[in-house]
């Protein structure tokens, strides 16, 4: 969450799997290193500044985990954004839980 709070798109790759992937509405999957911190530069010049994701369910499954959960973003003045529906897979990556899948869809219009 500081990552997305200062808009550090450079720290996000380290937060996901070396083989992660990113499925995101309405485009193309987005998976390594470079890929990743492009997208969420492009997050970020969409003008957020703030996201609050709250789990609803993890489903725990050996070095996996499944999250389930919604999740709001807002802009530099408090401005709800968007809001959806998330759905993580988690990895544990030598002792480290990291994002291996992360996908999202929209629940406004």
């Amino acid at each position: 969450m500081e990552a997305i709070r200062t808009a550090d798109s450079a720290a996000m790759p380290s937060l996901y799997t070396d083989d992660a992937i990113i499925l995101h509405p309405n485009a193309d999957a987005v998976s390594g290193a470079d890929a990743i911190a492009q997208y969420w530069r492009g997050f970020f010049e969409l003008g957020i500044t703030d996201a609050r994701p709250h789990t609803l369910e993890v489903i725990p499954m050996g070095e996996y985990a499944l999250e389930v959960g919604e999740s709001s973003v807002y802009g530099a003045d408090g401005a709800l954004l968007g809001r959806g529906k998330i759905m993580v897979l988690w990895k544990n990556d030598g002792g480290v839980w990291k994002m291996h899948r992360d996908t999202w869809n929209s629940s406004t219009p």
